[in-house]
């Protein structure tokens, strides 16, 4: 399977889409930038001026560099999968729960508050050309994640040129396991 143009070109806008705040966040803080360093151009002794708009512009172009390359592979491979993905359905092989718990204090009261946090993760694993590929999938309610038992076979669908990109078709598992859609996030 080879992608036309047209297709890549669809796949690329798609990921865009998906980053517009983002990128127009990104933009604001470079624009902000640029006026800063204007008004230590303009004024006598606008060296703060110049060096701070000089920050702004490089920490916001250095975040935006570092986090949305592998963003924007993420939601491209996503329309990918959704146009020339196959459909299987994969073996759990392993269910975890990942604390991210914490505990956080304010300065005001200088009590400390206890933030309980949960990532509810599935492991499978399926087969392609007689090649075993491993994955997993998360879930953020405890009930979807109950529900779902080590005998419950995981609809997915994957790219055949690329059996390492996977997605979960939640749709298709909340139908299979009686829980509503929304709770399958």
């Amino acid at each position: 399977m080879k992608a036309t143009f047209s297709d890549r070109k669809n796949f690329a806008i798609y990921s865009i889409k998906k980053h517009l705040g983002l990128i127009g966040i990104g933009f604001a803080f470079i624009v902000f930038g640029s006026i800063f360093m204007l008004i230590g151009y303009k004024t006598n002794d606008g060296l703060g001026f110049i060096i701070f708009g000089g920050a702004f512009i490089v920490i916001s172009l250095c975040f935006m560099l570092y986090m949305l390359p592998s963003s924007f592979m993420h939601y491209y491979e996503q329309a990918e999968i959704k146009k020339y993905g196959s459909f299987t359905t994969a073996k759990i092989i392993n269910k975890r729960v990942d604390d991210y718990s914490h505990n956080t204090s304010s300065f005001d009261s200088g009590g400390s508050k206890h933030i309980e946090e949960f990532l509810y993760v599935i492991e499978f694993e399926f087969t392609y050309n007689n090649q075993s590929y491993q994955s997993e999938c998360f879930f953020e309610q405890k009930s979807t994640f109950e529900a779902i038992t080590l005998d419950t076979e995981l609809p997915i669908k994957f790219l055949k040129t690329k059996p390492r990109h996977v997605t979960l078709r939640r749709r298709k598992l909340s139908n299979q396991i009686g829980i509503p859609e929304k709770m399958c996030r």
